[in-house]
Formats: structure tokens, C-alpha cells, sequence
């Protein structure tokens, strides 16, 4: 960079900065020391860890694991690290859209909460320049202009390609091909599980009607595996608990096993793959359990059936206390889907 782009540089993010810091003591940017951001969640890191989370579930198949617009998603998706606009046109945008961006994204509806969270999130992977102060009217195009000016007269840096490891937790957790939706693995097995209780909590509401604990048990089982539903038909979406957890646990395997991966991928692959196991083992017994219920099991055995697979569905969802010490950990026979998601967050 000459000599001449880089004075202007220097007075263009001088300028910027003190027309920002100008308009009002509560009009801040990320990145000095001396500035806030006006998400209320900002700095919490309770919020930073919980918005990672939200973030690469439903934002990081178009905007890439990193935030910086490599995704797989829709096409010229932003760079959030670079995000300038203020936290209140964050929120604008991902409820009404923006550009390609549809309302809500990719990702369907998510509360204000963890929208906080996600904006929470990206500033701690914020770069020079970004700013999440809403600022005031009449400074916003001044500053943003400046801003703008001070950021293109630099050369920019190109954007780092995912790494192998990176892209396998993205299977997991933002986008699959082949999944209904395109959706992360840990997303279909939610949703095929949520269909999958629903359908339990149906048979066991009335454990002295046989044809309805029968019905709804067709209903499970093809959420849970729909290859072993003998009907072919059922309200899940045809991808299936079983096939999502051997999904996560093949990808967790790539990605531990691939040259790039990072120490925490290498020690939260362990506590992923416990759990998706898990998951697996339970739903196996589920659909045993379900053919002897549709094979004609007594009403009695029938009915203590549909109470066993409503209780597993939920461990499969929560996890298990299963040596009663209070607390669900990752290990063999405790972790469930919300062990997985919570290692997988974990992983940088």
C-alpha cells in the first residue's frame, strides 16, 4: 500500500471514530477498549457460548463456521466479522431480510433471546472496524461512509478456506446434502425425534386402547428408522433418529481423524461420538421394542412398551442419569443429543 492510501486510511478511521464517539456517549463500537456494542447481551459469557451454539446451528451454512461469508449456503452471504450497522439493524435484518438474505434466513424463526446471543457471539469474532453501537440518525451514513472508506483503502485479506475438520462439524451441525432440507444432522435427528415423542406421548395416553398404542408405534418407528417400518408410511421425514446419530458419529470420526483438527476437536470427537452412540443404542431398542408392540404383544406388555419408549425418547433428548448421580455427563449410557451439541460447541 503507497504512502498516500495510507494516510487516508488513518484519517478516514480517525474521523470515523470521533464522529461515532461524538453523537453520543451510548453510540460505541467494537473493538477499543473503551467502546460497547448496544446488544444488551454483549460481553456476557454465558451469551457468547450459548449464541455459538445458535450460530452454527441455523446461521453457519450460509455464513460459514467462522462467520466470514464462506458458507454453503445462499450466495454473497456477509462476512459478520465485519459487521458495522449496529445491533439494531442485526435484528431488523435477520427478522425482515436483507439483499439475498430471505426473513429469518435459512434457519426459520428464533427468538429475540437468541438473536442477542448470536450478535454476542459474532462480536467476539469482530474485526477492525466492525461496530454493533446503534448510532445516532443524523451521524450513521457520515460514519458508516468513513468507516467504509478506512476499510477499502487497505488490502484486503483473503478468507481462509474451512479446514477438513471444520467441514465435518458442519455436516453435523449446519448442512448436509441429502438430509431433508439440506439440514446438519444434529437438526434432523431434533426434528425426526420431536415427531418421534409426539407420536409416543400419543400411544401412551391411553394405555387401555390397544389399536391406538399400535397406530402410533407405526408412527415412532418410522421417525426413529423408517427403514424398518413395514408399512412404509409415517409422519417423520424419512431420514430417521437411527441414521442421523450414525451420520454424527462417522463425521465426528472425519473430523477427528483429519491432519487439521484442533485439540478440541480431538478431545470433544470422544465425548460426541460417546453420546451419538447413545442415541443409537437407544433408538435400536426403540424399534425392538416397537415391533413387538405392532407384532402383537399383549395389551398389558403392549401398554408397558409405549411407556418405555416415551421414557427413552426423552433420553435420547436430554441424556441419561443412568449411575443416579444427579447430574447427565457424555459417557457411555448418559450422553444424548443435548451432550452432543453441547461438545460440539465446545470444538474451535
Amino acid at each position: 500500500m503507497d504512502t498516500q492510501r495510507l494516510k487516508l486510511a488513518v484519517i478516514a478511521a480517525t474521523v470515523a471514530t470521533m464522529v461515532l464517539a461524538g453523537a453520543s456517549d451510548s453510540v460505541l463500537a467494537v473493538g477499543d477498549e473503551s467502546k460497547i456494542s448496544s446488544n444488551p447481551m454483549s460481553g456476557d459469557k454465558d451469551a457468547e457460548k450459548a449464541g455459538r451454539t445458535v450460530y452454527r446451528a441455523k446461521c453457519a451454512y450460509c455464513h460459514g463456521l467462522t462467520a466470514n461469508g464462506r458458507g454453503r449456503g445462499l450466495p454473497n452471504a456477509a462476512d459478520l466479522r465485519k459487521y458495522k450497522k449496529g445491533y439494531t439493524h442485526f435484528v431488523k435484518t435477520i427478522k425482515e431480510g436483507y439483499k439475498t438474505m430471505p426473513p429469518w434466513g435459512a434457519a426459520g424463526e428464533i427468538n429475540d433471546e437468541e438473536i442477542a446471543q448470536v450478535g454476542a457471539y459474532i462480536e467476539t469474532l469482530a474485526k477492525r472496524n466492525a461496530n454493533w453501537a446503534d448510532p445516532v440518525e443524523e451521524s450513521e451514513n457520515a460514519a458508516s461512509d468513513l468507516l467504509i472508506l478506512a476499510s477499502t483503502t487497505s488490502e484486503p485479506a483473503e478468507p481462509a478456506e474451512p479446514k477438513a475438520y471444520e467441514v465435518h462439524i458442519g455436516h453435523i451441525l449446519t448442512g448436509l446434502p441429502g438430509t431433508p432440507g439440506d439440514v446438519g444432522l444434529a437438526t434432523i435427528l431434533e426434528e425426526e425425534l420431536a415427531i418421534a415423542q409426539a407420536h409416543a406421548g400419543y400411544a401412551a395416553a391411553d394405555l387401555e386402547d390397544w389399536a391406538n398404542i399400535q397406530l402410533h408405534t407405526h408412527h415412532v418407528r418410522h421417525a426413529v428408522d423408517p427403514a424398518a417400518e413395514t408399512s412404509g408410511q409415517g409422519p417423520g421425514l424419512g431420514y430417521g433418529i437411527v441414521k442421523a446419530a450414525d451420520g454424527i458419529v462417522q463425521h465426528m470420526e472425519f473430523g477427528r481423524d483429519s491432519a487439521d483438527a484442533s485439540e478440541s476437536a480431538k478431545i470433544h470427537s470422544v465425548h460426541v461420538i460417546a453420546a451419538a452412540r447413545n442415541v443409537r443404542f437407544w433408538a435400536g431398542k426403540i424399534v425392538d421394542r416397537s415391533g413387538q408392540i405392532i407384532g402383537g404383544a399383549s395389551p398389558i406388555s403392549s401398554a408397558f412398551y409405549a411407556e418405555e419408549n416415551l421414557e427413552q425418547l426423552g433420553w435420547i433428548l436430554n441424556g441419561h442419569d443412568a449411575d443416579g448421580d444427579g447430574s447427565i455427563s457424555w459417557d457411555e449410557g448418559e450422553g444424548g443429543l443435548a451432550q452432543i451439541k453441547a461438545h460440539l460447541s465446545y470444538i474451535e
